[in-house]
């Protein structure tokens, strides 16, 4: 047996829809298809932000409204992940999920024992992260197995 054959069969790609996810999905699909792995696609819901939003548990109907264009954006985001996979004969398995985003990536890569776990990093300035956090930092700080960054074009 090859080392790279024993390595690398699970694949986690962490999605939110953008460019660079798109980037990342594209390594960590072909790292799959050389290691005869699998990809398990994930999105998050980030549904804690939400109730930071003026209205957003007054005005009727705008919480339901906002969930449903999330979960239509997440379904999006991991579909297109499906069909690359698809496309490379590489198995995908796709994660719609809420809550805090890098609390859950890193429990669900726990839970499935994945090997890898790639995600697209987008360049922000120093204020948005203060302010908005960056989920790819605290996944790679916190995570106990590999994390491969993948830089988005505006880095």
């Amino acid at each position: 047996m090859r080392y790279s054959d024993a390595m690398l069969k699970k694949i986690m790609i962490a999605t939110d829809g953008s460019d660079a996810s798109k980037e990342a999905a594209a390594v960590g699909i072909d790292i799959a298809h050389r290691s005869n792995g699998s990809v398990t696609a994930i999105y998050v819901m980030d549904i804690f932000r939400l109730a930071h939003l003026p209205g957003y548990a007054t005005l009727p109907g705008l919480k339901e409204k906002i969930l449903d264009l999330m979960k239509e954006e997440g379904k999006s985001a991991l579909e297109y992940i499906e069909y690359k996979a698809q496309d490379a004969h590489v198995p995908c398995h796709k994660i719609l999920a809420q809550g805090n985003p890098s609390d859950e990536i890193l429990k669900v890569s726990r839970q499935l024992h994945i090997d890898l776990l790639v995600m697209g990093r987008l360049g922000r300035s120093d204020l948005e992260k203060f302010l908005l956090g960056n989920v790819a930092e605290r996944v790679v700080l916190q995570s106990a197995i590999p994390v491969l960054l993948i830089k988005g074009d505006r880095c």
